[in-house]
């Protein structure tokens, strides 16, 4: 069993450098938000978190940042609920703990992925395919989006299971018109696919329920 810790909030997607959670904006230091943009969309142990940040920043973050600044930042984003800790006994384990009991939201407009996005960013490739395959891509893509329009009208994880569970009367009637997409789901595939869109940074975290976690 260990402590994983992740970012709460997606990133406004113009001006300064914010981070938007349950409607309040909320600006960064630089060290901040380096580590909140470290964490975004993975699951890291403490000591996992600093080597990382200097990882995907190629060293620019110990210029910035050294390990005790990093170390309080993190204390501070935890307490201002920036950042959240789970036990766990592993980061896929901690992922599904937390999707469970969360309000998700797009990272971004729906309608502004293209396509080959959606691909690459589920399969690591590039997205042109064979012929034989573009159906296959396109029905993919379709629910991958439907999916992304639903947690955009509503995103309360817990009640998306219940759903797919048999409690149909748990969503809003306005995602009614999304019952087919949701049927092709049961639980546990359905929280795969959340846990890949947070993984890719495609949804963000907004809140957690905390009697659920």
């Amino acid at each position: 069993m260990g402590e994983f810790y992740t970012a709460i909030g997606v990133k406004q997607e113009s001006g300064p450098f914010c981070v938007i959670k349950q409607g309040e904006r909320v600006f960064l230091a630089r060290a901040e938000q380096l580590l909140w943009t470290t964490l975004q969309g993975q699951f890291l142990e403490k000591n996992e978190i600093y080597p990382e940040m200097c990882f995907e920043k190629a060293g620019g973050c110990a210029k910035k940042a050294d390990e005790e600044e990093v170390s309080y930042c993190l204390r501070r984003l935890t307490n201002r609920r920036l950042v959240v800790k789970v036990m766990a006994n592993g980061a896929e384990d901690a992922q599904k703990m937390l999707l469970k009991s969360s309000v998700v939201v797009p990272a971004a407009p729906v309608f502004e992925i293209a396509a080959s996005t959606f691909f690459r960013r589920a399969f690591g490739e590039p997205g042109t395919v064979s012929s034989h395959d573009k159906l296959w891509r396109k029905q993919w893509e379709q629910r991958e989006r439907s999916v992304l329009k639903m947690l955009g009208i509503f995103g309360d994880v817990s009640k998306y299971l219940e759903a797919i569970e048999g409690s149909q009367e748990a969503l809003p009637k306005r995602l009614l018109k999304y019952w087919d997409v949701l049927e092709m789901y049961d639980r546990e595939s359905f929280l795969r696919t959340l846990c890949r869109l947070h993984e890719q940074k495609m949804i963000g975290i907004l809140t957690v329920q905390e009697k659920e976690v």
